[in-house]
């Protein structure tokens, strides 16, 4: 492992790596808090610090200060992934750091850094047949079966084999139509079912207002501050992005001078709403991530946020206007 050193912040060190495209290991040291960024071929790969794993651990480490900070050339394993594709576009567009596309396997809680390979069993092992199934015991009991099938086909063939049509049998056939009409509906209801399923995403496109409670910051001063945000959002199939601007803190409407932009950019699965967001604050751009469900048959969210300014986090409730 490399000797720890100091760094006043760590963007530097990131893209240093990105831009010589290694791949290893970041771990990061500041104020008793402990991360690791992993890298392959100097893409982002995964993101922990403390208890916060991809997008928002990005924006916390990126901004804490005085950091100890140490890199080791090993290679991650590289279908492990906590970073979504909306959050890869963030990543890109507003630190420069490119997130390598992969998808993390259901149930995954750590990095494996060295999985050890599955037994592969050769494939001309595997087609090989033993010698002892063709047996004298074993042949006989196929020829049997053989024999057997043979004569089940020919009894099956010469029961159901119908005479030359005439006009009194295909009377009677057209009078008993029902295996025709018992087979439409079933036909139709399959057809249906995709199109049923596409019309239960919820459509969040319109005016939104949001309301931001700080429960944990590192700022006393913003401790239980309520801030609001007004949203219009443009949702297409289960994508969806949104811009608007501050404009409340605790409940009094903020002057225009003071009003910052924001962006939001999510996705909807079922009842559940994760969306990333930059806000364009007077003095630097900060970040975040919303985590939301719906309620009120989808006239509410309610659900919680990170952001990396003041490093704060708390409730978050959405009601459409």
């Amino acid at each position: 492992m490399s000797e720890m050193r100091s760094v006043s912040g760590i963007l530097e060190v990131i893209k240093s790596i990105t831009s010589k495209q290694e791949s290893g290991r970041l771990e990061i040291v500041s104020s008793g808090a402990r991360g690791t960024l992993l890298f392959t071929e100097g893409k982002l790969v995964d993101a922990r610090l403390g208890s916060l794993s991809g997008f928002p651990a990005v924006n916390a480490a990126v901004a804490l200060r005085d950091v100890q900070v140490s890199f080791d050339h090993v290679t991650p394993a590289s279908h492990l992934s906590s970073i979504t594709q909306s959050e890869r576009v963030v990543l890109k567009r507003f630190f420069g750091i490119e997130a390598a596309e992969m998808e993390e396997p259901a149930g995954s809680a750590e990095p494996d850094w060295n999985p050890a390979p599955e037994p592969v069993v050769p494939l001309n092992q595997a087609a090989t047949i033993p010698p002892a199934f063709f047996s004298a015991p074993r042949l006989a009991v196929c020829l049997v079966l053989l024999i057997g099938l043979a004569v089940g086909a020919v009894a099956l063939r010469s029961r159901f084999k119908s005479p030359q049509p005439s006009p009194p049998v295909a009377t009677v056939v057209e009078s008993q139509p029902h295996p025709v009409t018992e087979r439409q509906p079933e036909v139709k209801q399959v057809a249906a079912e995709p199109e049923q399923r596409a019309a239960k995403v919820q459509d969040l496109t319109g005016e939104w207002q949001v309301i931001n409670t700080v429960r944990t910051t590192a700022y006393k001063s913003f401790d239980n501050m309520k801030v609001g945000f007004r949203l219009k959002i443009n949702q297409r199939g289960k994508e969806f992005t949104g811009k608007g601007e501050k404009f409340s803190e605790n409940g009094q409407t903020l002057p225009a001078a003071n009003r910052t932009p924001i962006h939001v950019t999510g996705s909807i699965d079922g009842d559940k709403v994760v969306a990333t967001f930059v806000e364009d604050g007077r003095m630097r751009k900060t970040n975040g991530r919303f985590v939301w469900k719906l309620r009120n048959g989808g006239d509410a969210l309610a659900g919680t946020f990170v952001s990396t300014a003041a490093n704060s986090s708390g409730k978050s409730a959405v009601t459409k206007q």
